[in-house]
């Protein structure tokens, strides 16, 4: 295994507010070369690197993502502090744009950039996908977007995006012409959605599934025939599979 088997999902998880830039940093720093990231979009279309539509879990206040502008978005602490306690009391929410200029630092690392249902649905497809694609642009050769919604993905396609992949919380129907369409590069697929005899290296495109927690489990999808996994605990993974030799250190602010 490679470093590029492994997906950090929303950054290093495990041990810092998902979604946020040092979650990203020290999964670099653990030796990552693929994160995913998700993307919600402003009452005034910024792009910020946010889950879910609500604020309470990551921010420990009301509302809806949409219904702040940036100005004050970036002025709430995403400290996720029902899981990590007080151990990030001043963390910053995360703007695509960041998440740019950290890839611009790295070059050897990939993003993962998935456009958020939620957000399609609130705006429409058009303002989302434009508002990503033009902050990503500076990266575009190592950023691939991703969603449950394929139309968007077309529709990105249309606009000139060239690197795609698909998601899929359930096992899709592998001669979907949307999918022709688009010819992704990779398929993500909910772990439990894989079918037990399904022949994983028989598929049209290269299959990754989300969420992995274990050494074990992971070497398991890898002798199905997986590309790739994405986990929350990726330094752990890294460290596991003899890719990096320790862990980097994970300070406490």
């Amino acid at each position: 295994m490679q470093a590029e088997n492994f997906i950090a999902h929303r950054g290093w998880r495990q041990h810092y507010p998902e979604n946020t830039l040092i979650a990203f940093q020290q999964a670099i720093a653990a030796g990552a070369v693929n994160i995913e990231l998700d993307i919600q979009i402003s009452a005034d279309g910024v792009p910020f690197v946010f889950h879910d539509p609500n604020l309470q879990r990551m921010c420990g206040c009301g509302g809806l993502i949409w219904e702040y502008r940036a100005k004050e978005l970036l002025a709430l602490k995403a400290s996720e502090s029902a899981r990590l306690g007080n151990k990030f009391p001043d963390n910053p929410m995360c703007l695509l744009s960041d998440i740019v200029t950290l890839l611009q630092a790295h070059p050897t690392v990939n993003a993962y950039v998935e456009i958020k249902e939620e957000s399609l649905s609130h705006f429409d497809e058009a303002t989302v996908v434009d508002a990503i694609i033009d902050v990503l642009c500076p990266v575009a050769d190592r950023c691939l977007l991703i969603s449950f919604e394929l139309s968007a993905l077309i529709y990105a396609q249309h606009q000139g995006w060239q690197r795609f992949a698909a998601v899929f919380d359930y096992w899709p129907d592998w001669q979907l012409a949307s999918l022709a369409s688009l010819n992704p590069e990779v398929i993500f697929c909910d772990k439990h959605c894989v079918p037990t005899d399904a022949d994983l290296r028989a598929l049209p495109w290269p299959l990754l599934v989300y969420e992995v927690g274990t050494l074990q489990e992971a070497k398991d999808w890898f002798a199905r025939g997986t590309v790739a996994v994405e986990t929350f605990l990726v330094g752990e993974m890294l460290r596991d599979f003899n890719i990096t030799a320790a862990l980097p250190a994970m300070p406490l602010r």
